[in-house]
């Protein structure tokens, strides 16, 4: 076959492939106007993305507690319902944002595939508002076939003489040898231990920063370093250590901020819950099973702000999988039920295992009481057709 006839069917399959897939969607439909102050203006539809990308659009609609991204794999057959459950791509945040960054999507965590991205703003005392973009698709292993996003217009060049390129001088890395903190969810790293600090940077799920010490507070909060150099502290409850940390440095945090004179809001909320009601009781390894969790507000007043909540599953104080959910702020007696339908856990089986869930772990949503936010439950994972 002539290279003339090969370049002409890889333009074919280049117009072809993503029409074939799925039709454009977004959602408000198409011919609805589009609400300036609740989209996602990038990316559009049928685009390729890799790595870490940052979302862009608006969220910024009155009376709004949060938002926050979400994405699940696109159901490719015709009149097929979308029943797989949304997957978070970012921790809800509560400061509007106006034809700005949203929040940052690291696609390196999940499969490669057609997926929709759905921003979702909770308004107080109203149904939540939604936008989707779909499909995108998320291409970390390059096809060596294909362009990412391609131009469809070729433009021939003349033949070149072959240059044999010179060999490029490299520069080795540093070993990472110390210990490292690993963010089990999104995470905020800080200019001292206390979540009163401001924030400097963060992890994201699935990312790690190495440990140069502890706080000499006493409160637990390791001292990173990350990528881009910046050094901060954060939480010991939002990462996975691994590494020796006996002999760490202890670290001196900045004086404690001094917050502005404002007239105080009297905290009279105040979350606790259920322990976590596992069905069945005692799952099977690579099986699917429900976990739910009762939470109320047992306080006198509502609750201040919307609550994230952590689900962890450990195996011999190792974390072996988690997820979170989102609580809306609640009146006092008001109770919400959070969870999972689809819980898999896949490792260690006939042994026993914790499920610890944790509200608010980063303290944001201030409560009557701060010591009453972690519950947990033990089962045994049955063996099933795990090896």
């Amino acid at each position: 076959m002539t290279r003339t006839r090969w370049i002409f069917i890889l333009l074919i399959a280049m117009l072809v492939l993503p029409l074939a897939v799925s039709a454009q969607v977004v959602t408000p439909n198409d011919d609805t106007p589009i609400d300036p102050n609740a989209n996602i203006s990038f990316p559009p539809p049928i685009y390729t993305l890799r790595g870490r990308v940052q979302i862009f659009g608006s969220a910024n609609l009155p009376n709004m507690t949060n938002h926050f991204l979400e994405f699940r794999p696109v159901v490719n057959r015709p009149n097929a319902l979308n029943n797989s459950a949304w997957t978070p791509a970012s921790l809800p945040a509560t400061t509007p944002v106006s034809n700005n960054v949203l929040a940052t999507w690291d696609t390196t965590m999940i499969a490669d595939g057609l997926y929709e991205l759905r921003l979702t703003i909770n308004v107080r005392g109203q149904a939540p508002t939604y936008f989707v973009v779909s499909p995108l698709r998320v291409e970390n292993t390059t096809n060596p076939f294909l362009q990412a996003n391609p131009q469809l217009v070729i433009t021939p060049t003349p033949a070149q003489p072959v240059v044999q390129p010179a060999v490029p001088t490299v520069t080795p890395q540093p070993v990472v040898t110390g210990p490292t903190a690993t963010a089990i969810i999104d995470a905020n790293v800080r200019a001292g231990d206390d979540v009163a600090y401001q924030a400097i940077g963060f992890l994201l799920n699935g990312q790690s920063a190495s440990i140069l010490g502890v706080s000499s507070t006493g409160t637990g909060w390791y001292f990173i370093e990350l990528a881009n150099g910046r050094r901060g502290f954060i939480s010991p409850q939002v990462v996975r250590v691994s590494g020796d940390t006996a002999n760490l440095a202890r670290i001196t945090p900045p004086p404690f901020p001094v917050p502005p004179t404002a007239t105080p809001i009297p905290v009279s909320g105040n979350l606790a819950a259920s322990l976590p009601d596992l069905t069945p009781d005692n799952p099977t390894c690579n099986v699917p099973f429900q976990v739910l969790i009762n939470i109320t507000n047992n306080g006198t007043g509502n609750t201040l702000g919307s609550a994230t909540v952590l689900f962890q599953d450990f195996y011999n104080g190792v974390l072996q999988s988690s997820f979170f959910r989102t609580v809306p702020p609640l009146a006092p007696g008001q109770n919400f039920v959070v969870g999972s339908d689809n819980w898999v856990i896949a490792t260690n089986p006939n042994k026993v295992h914790e499920i610890r869930v944790t509200i608010d772990p980063e303290g944001l949503v201030a409560e009557q009481n701060e010591n009453d936010n972690v519950y947990s439950v033990l089962y045994t994972l049955q063996q099933g057709t795990c090896p």
